[in-house]
């Protein structure tokens, strides 16, 4: 039992007392209590069939989350064929009904042309359900030169299948391309919107000259389960650059969303969409490793307005050089309505978190895992229910062959200040067999989901592979953990 135990009981007692009614009467009886790992093990592994140029039997970048209806019901999904110059030759996702306990996999259909669809490259698969158990897939897809777009599949089968994918958003021009997607639904239960589907993504904009001139934060949503969608709403200003929406849903309906502000200088990035720009990484040490802003933006009118940006934090990290990670991650606890944002130090030494209420104030960060020599972390993701926070991320220890091997964690808090010692899931991932991207690509983030009583995590792991002539071998795993 963690020395800190009976303080961080003490102090859920005290938060709970906070907590609005609604919240409080949930679960009269509810005591937190540490998760144990049920199941771990892989889930996924390559489902398509490698083109020319790629990556073969790599999966990457996953995503998971869990049915509101049925907490044994839970999909994941993932690049399936990474190309080292962005995106992969389709996307594969994995489902459970039975708890975590055993997984199946299938290729997402309708999506690239090696899957039936009309797109040569998809990326960044990213999972939300919606209060009646549909389970949606949205997918940033592209061509070769300048058509991209961001499709939304929907399964009403608890993820065993999906229908035809349908356009949330498409554009030819070479001066708008899309990157970065991000679907969440509200599921709030005193949300005049409930059920709404909210598709945010970033839009990288070009002058004639092939000058980036913005790269902005957007949304669009769907009343209709994704048929038909809004016109596209602008979160951030002209001119200005950031990257990587997380949207979070509060149970009233209020869409808070958090992302990387790069103010009117640019970030580091580029649109996937560009082959060959959007994989830049540090491949040699830096003195001072880049700090970056995470600021979040409030709507109480459905997407339709957003307030003015409140900082988060000054110093998100990118990760580690030479290894292509380290995305922020958000996410909302259902119950409680409480907002989380988790990040990596700028010297990757630490993974941090802060937490707010209404998404304009934000508390200070606190260190959910903390410095110690020769190790540094790589990705993190939070999840959140009922009080209890769980930031997964990878770990590794820099004096052994160079940082080669990696180990998945979870970290839990009873109150989201302090946090019990983090919790191993599965055996070591190994780099030397990872995909690469300008750099070790074990994914920009990796995927986290909470309900009652259960955790499902995900994440790319990279072993061995049993042909000793081929170079990558890198899959899908996955852990439930109960509590």
């Amino acid at each position: 039992m963690p020395r800190n135990r009976s303080y961080v009981i003490a102090a859920a007692a005290a938060i709970a007392a906070l907590l609005p009614a609604s919240a409080s009467a949930a679960s009269p009886a509810h005591a937190p209590r540490l998760p144990v790992v049920l199941h771990v093990g892989q889930i996924d592994r390559q489902d398509i069939p490698p083109l020319p140029g790629s990556e073969p039997d790599t999966l990457v970048e996953p995503d998971v989350a869990v049915s509101p209806v049925n907490p044994q019901i839970a999909v994941a999904a993932a690049h399936d064929g990474r190309y080292p110059d962005g995106g992969a030759v389709g996307i594969s996702y994995a489902w459970t009904h039975d708890g975590g306990t055993t997984w199946h996999h299938a290729p997402l259909p309708g999506i690239t042309k090696s899957v039936g669809g009309s797109w040569e490259r998809a990326s960044d698969p990213v999972i939300a359900f919606g209060p009646d158990g549909s389970v949606y897939i949205s997918v940033l897809v592209f061509g070769l030169d300048c058509p991209s777009g961001i499709t939304v599949s929907r399964s009403t089968d608890g993820g065993k299948t999906f229908g035809k994918p349908v356009l949330a958003h498409y554009t030819a021009s070479c001066d708008y391309n899309d990157d970065k997607n991000f679907l969440v639904v509200d599921n709030g239960r005193f949300s005049p919107h409930r059920g709404r589907l909210y598709q945010f993504w970033t839009p990288f904009l070009f002058d004639d000259a092939g000058n980036n001139t913005a790269a902005l934060q957007v949304v669009r949503w769907s009343d209709n389960h994704g048929r038909t969608w809004s016109p596209t709403v602008n979160l951030t200003e002209d001119n200005t650059f950031s990257q990587n929406s997380q949207p979070m849903v509060k149970p009233d309906g209020t869409i808070v969303d958090t992302y990387l502000d790069f103010g009117t200088t640019g970030g580091h990035e580029g649109p996937e969409s560009r082959i060959g720009h959007g994989d830049a990484v540090r491949a040699t040490p830096t003195a001072a490793p880049p700090a970056d802003m995470i600021v979040a933006r409030t709507s109480h009118d459905g997407g339709a307005t957003w307030s003015a940006p409140s900082t988060i934090t000054t110093a998100a990290g990118e990760g580690p050089d030479g290894i292509r990670c380290c995305l922020p991650s958000a996410s909302a606890d259902p119950v409680t309505g409480r907002l989380f944002a988790a990040w990596i130090s700028p010297h990757s030494d630490a993974v941090m978190l802060a937490q707010s209420f209404d998404g304009t104030h934000w508390s200070a960060a606190v260190q959910v895992t903390h410095p110690a020599a020769g190790r540094d972390y790589i990705n993190v993701d939070v999840a959140a229910y009922r009080g209890e926070v769980f930031v997964t991320n990878s770990t590794r220890d820099t004096t052994i062959e160079n940082g080669r091997f990696v180990r998945q964690q979870l970290s839990v808090s009873f109150d989201g200040s302090h946090f019990a010692a983090p919790i191993r899931l599965g055996p070591l991932s190994d780099l030397n067999y990872a995909a690469f991207a300008g750099g070790k690509f074990p994914g920009d983030y990796m995927g986290t989901a909470a309900t009652n009583g259960r955790v499902y995590a995900v994440w790319a792991r990279s072993s061995k592979p049993a042909d000793p002539a081929a170079t990558f071998h890198q899959t899908l795993f996955g852990a439930t953990l109960v509590f």
